[in-house]
């Protein structure tokens, strides 16, 4: 009877515990990846909610100044104590210059 020695070498050995690690860890980050894009979806989906309710309430906004001002008279204005300016001052802005400043002319 013939018997085949199994010798124990340690290079195989690091190499199967190495390899073991690397799944595990790679497992890991593929469930925690994973978990956070159903999170930032569901942010997302809720973002989308947010920007519609706001949206919403902008142009319901827009809609009462827009009926409010088109029934104001200057009679009204008046009677309220604004008055019409009497100097008007105008701003301009160069078109190199991304920055805004006041330019008296």
């Amino acid at each position: 009877m013939r018997t085949i020695a199994l010798t124990y070498t340690p290079i195989v050995h690091r190499a199967i515990v190495i390899l073991s690690g690397v799944v595990v860890l790679a497992m890991f980050f593929y469930g925690f990846f994973l978990l956070e894009a159903v999170a930032n979806t569901a942010k997302r989906a809720s973002a989308e909610h947010q920007v519609s309710d706001l949206t919403s309430k902008v142009s319901q906004l827009e809609e009462q100044y827009l009926r409010e001002t088109s029934d104001l008279t200057v009679e009204q204005a008046e009677a309220m104590g604004l008055e019409i300016p009497k100097q008007v001052t105008t701003v301009f802005a160069d078109a190199p210059s991304k920055a805004l400043g006041y330019v008296s002319r």
